[in-house]
């Protein structure tokens, strides 16, 4: 019932919502072309991405830190071009800066969940719906998120729920105004020593999390109803 715990819950809502959100939206089409037209690239880039995960999670944090603030890559270089003549200080310490931070470092996980989802999808689905008069609207609209749905449903649970619960990103990069939950359950335990608070306040969190996966769940079913009541 406490007004700050209820602002923190809000906090981390908007903050998994967004990072899942913008993780699928831009996984999606990154996976896509690997599938389906990446060629002789996929390896190299399958790689890259892959690459990319032996990079620390606080180095990438801090990362964020030295391209986002004041004096950092992004305000010297709009500075250099004579677009700006002051720091752009709104960059970071904010929800914005958690959210870059959080998308690049879940962005490679779902790419991959994402790019294993197309496998099964062959691409005579596709050039069948396009000999049908499908364009690539409708191809995407009645082909591709459909048969995509559960695999781009799990990834953003994934990033939602890692996001959401999060307490070292919104310390580095967050201001007193971003504080998640996350943060003040780790600072029930390890700051005041309140564990039974703690310990509430994390099973609540756990509860949340089950009614989120029950509502997509259920989308989904409902959404695999509606295609076989279409196809009948």
């Amino acid at each position: 019932g406490s007004p700050v715990v209820g602002r923190l819950a809000t906090n981390s809502f908007v903050v998994g919502l967004l990072s899942a959100g913008v993780s699928v939206a831009v996984a999606l089409p990154i996976a896509y072309w690997l599938r389906y037209a990446a060629g002789r690239w996929r390896l190299f880039v399958l790689f890259l991405i892959t690459a990319t995960l032996f990079a620390s999670y606080l180095v990438r944090i801090y990362a964020w830190r030295s391209i986002l603030g004041e004096h950092g890559l992004l305000n010297d270089g709009l500075r250099r071009l004579g677009i700006i003549s002051h720091p752009l200080g709104f960059l970071l310490y904010n929800r914005f800066a958690i959210t870059v931070a959080l998308v690049h470092i879940f962005l490679p996980y779902v790419v991959l969940v994402l790019f294993a989802g197309f496998g099964p999808m062959s691409p005579a689905l596709l050039e069948s719906a396009q000999d049908l008069g499908a364009n690539a609207l409708a191809r995407w609209r009645r082909v591709v998120l459909p048969l995509i749905a559960a695999p781009a449903a799990s990834a953003f649970l994934f990033v939602f729920v890692l996001s959401a619960s999060d307490y070292v990103t919104p310390q580095f990069l967050g201001a007193t105004r971003d504080v998640m939950l996350g943060v003040q359950i780790q600072a029930n335990f390890k700051g005041v020593g309140n564990w039974p608070l703690g310990a509430a306040q994390s099973f609540l969190m756990l509860v949340a999390f089950v009614l989120c996966y029950g509502l997509i769940a259920g989308g989904l079913r409902l959404l695999r109803l509606d295609r076989i009541r279409w196809s009948t």
